[in-house]
């Protein structure tokens, strides 16, 4: 056994003896068959696929660098690090006040290996903030943009390392930690790994890494095929998750339907808007066959990734993000049934690209990797439908806030046009009992789960407080509204403005205030792009008041005679 560890010590070994100045090219290499080797990585079991995705992601900033898979760029920090990416800028270190701090060139946006492991001043700020971090003192933006920096870092030696590369099931159990690459050279790894088999592996590692450093696919792609059928089918048969599976998570990946969603919400949209400026029903008829379109991809979309979790949306922004999107379809589609009207369609499909548009492109805010529930979210029935219908309720008020801003902006540009101002408060109207009956349901079901969770029905949390506001916020605007105090442009102007209670609940507990007993939905990020709407949206009711208030309009009836 010691002479096997020791060839397996060897190989790896020779990761490092590739020579060069950039990463080569090796077109024609089979990527597909080692996408599909499992890996387990942060507690769940997942192909390589996903984790270089995620990886290349964290590390780079990018969805793939330099226009490669990402799965050849981890096979290439494993293999040629030293010769292809050691002096290669691809570590992304993008906020200014850091670079400042660590005298980082202000003009790049990525740095080397060796930049950033001979840089002082970046040691010393890590030092600074684990020490701050380990009295519990509060981190500032630059801390927190620091340990990111080293945690890029981390996770890219412990994949040149081999440490990270976690492809050995555990003969122990399901739940066992697996065996990484690097542990091949671990007696007691070895010891509990079957004997049967190793050999063979240890060869196959050695193919794999003698056709990368040559470059030669013609010996790669027999290598990493024998590799994964070892795996899979020689060593751990019993052990190893079924290619279905693997390949379940893969076609998510590459299909990525919610930018096909977003990109047919988009379409839908300027359809629509053209058929509600010109008139002309043929734009109407393709406006809605594409919001059809995009709200079936949504969902197929949404279903596939459930499938890939195991489990429903409560774990993250960004599943809350998606999940709030589709729900505002939902309702679009619903009450555009009911009133036959484009501009309910119109409305929500603004709302689902600017959502979407954002959970697609902003990773490092809205996480969109899948992972384990929280302890405090399994087999937990009455927070599942707690969050399920909380947020549901968000989606509702999202439609009330579009359907909202159409009647400001009426008032702006139309303020005569007195019915068709009176036909979108009412829609707006529809779109607000839903949301209330809900978000009402959601926060009775929290106090539900809490009591069974916690012990207490109502503890006065951060997030039950704020969903409460935001409660409370639309029933004052019904409230209003039956009593008369609410009319027109105060009607639309207080619904759209009570959109914020819903956007302090949804996001700034979880992203400002970060304190609580939701912990599991805390992320950090993104605060300039709420600040940049909330200042804009208020802006444009202030700037759409003036103008309806100098327009001579009369105040009419706030929903059309029936």
């Amino acid at each position: 056994m010691k002479a096997h560890l020791k060839i397996a010590g060897l190989c790896l070994a020779f990761f490092s003896l590739i020579s060069g100045a950039e990463p080569k090219d090796r077109t024609g290499f089979d990527w597909y068959t080692p996408s599909l080797i499992a890996i387990q990585d942060r507690g769940r079991v997942k192909p390589l696929d996903t984790f270089a995705r995620e990886s290349v992601q964290f590390i780079t900033g990018k969805a793939s660098w330099k226009k490669q898979p990402p799965v050849e760029t981890i096979f290439g920090w494993l293999i040629a690090f030293d010769g292809e990416w050691e002096e290669e800028p691809f570590i992304r270190i993008a906020y200014q006040p850091v670079k400042e701090a660590l005298k980082l060139d202000k003009e790049r946006q990525h740095f080397s290996p060796k930049e950033l492991r001979g840089n002082e001043d970046l040691q010393k700020a890590v030092r600074e903030a684990l020490q701050k971090q380990k009295k519990a003192e509060t981190l500032s933006e630059i801390d927190n943009k620091v340990l990111e920096i080293q945690n890029q870092r981390g996770l890219l030696d412990a994949i040149v390392s081999g440490q990270a590369w976690n492809i050995l099931p555990n003969p122990a159990g399901e739940h066992a930690a697996w065996f990484s690459l690097a542990s091949l050279t671990d007696q007691s790894a070895g010891e509990a790994l079957p004997a049967a088999g190793l050999e063979a592996l240890r060869g196959q590692i050695g193919s794999a890494i003698g056709a990368f450093t040559e470059v030669s696919g013609q010996k790669w792609n027999p290598a990493v095929s024998a590799l994964r059928r070892t795996l899979s089918q020689d060593l751990f048969p019993g052990h190893y998750p079924a290619e279905r599976v693997l390949l379940q998570e893969r076609v998510y990946n590459h299909l990525r339907p919610f930018r096909i969603a977003w990109e047919l919400y988009l379409l839908a949209v300027i359809g629509l808007t053209i058929f509600l400026v010109s008139g002309k029903h043929a734009w109407q008829l393709g406006g809605l066959g594409v919001f059809i379109a995009a709200f079936l991809v949504h969902t197929g979309g949404f279903i596939l990734r459930m499938l890939v979790a195991g489990r429903p949306p409560v774990t993250n922004m960004y599943e809350s993000v998606i999940w709030v999107s589709w729900g505002c379809a939902l309702f679009a589609l619903i009450i555009g049934t009911s009133y036959k009207k484009a501009v309910i369609p119109a409305a929500a499909s603004v709302f689902a690209v600017v959502a979407l548009v954002l959970a697609d492109t902003l990773p490092s805010v809205l996480d969109p990797s899948i992972q384990p529930l929280e302890p405090v979210l399994r087999s937990n029935f009455w927070l599942t439908i707690h969050v399920l219908t909380i947020t549901l309720g968000y989606a509702a008020f999202a439609l009330s806030l579009c359907l909202g801003n159409v009647v400001i902006g009426h008032y702006f540009f139309h303020p005569k046009e007195t019915e068709t101002i009176q036909y979108a408060s009412l829609y707006m109207y529809r779109a607000i009992q839903i949301g209330v009956v809900l978000l009402a349901a959601g926060t009775i079901l929290g106090g539900v789960w809490a009591d069974y969770s916690w012990g207490r029905f109502w503890g006065w949390d951060p997030k039950e407080v704020w969903a409460l506001i935001a409660l409370l916020l639309y029933l004052a605007v019904l409230h209003g509204r039956f009593a008369g105090w609410l009319h027109g442009f105060g009607f639309a102007a207080t619904a759209v403005v009570s959109f914020l209670g819903v956007l302090m609940a949804w996001y700034g507990v979880n992203f400002v205030l970060g304190a609580g007993l939701h912990s599991y939905g805390f992320g950090t990020g993104g605060t300039g792009y709420v600040g940049g709407y909330v200042a804009i949206q208020l802006l444009f009711i202030l700037w759409a008041y003036r103008r309806y208030s100098s327009s001579g309009a009369k105040r009419a009836a706030i929903f059309p005679k029936r």
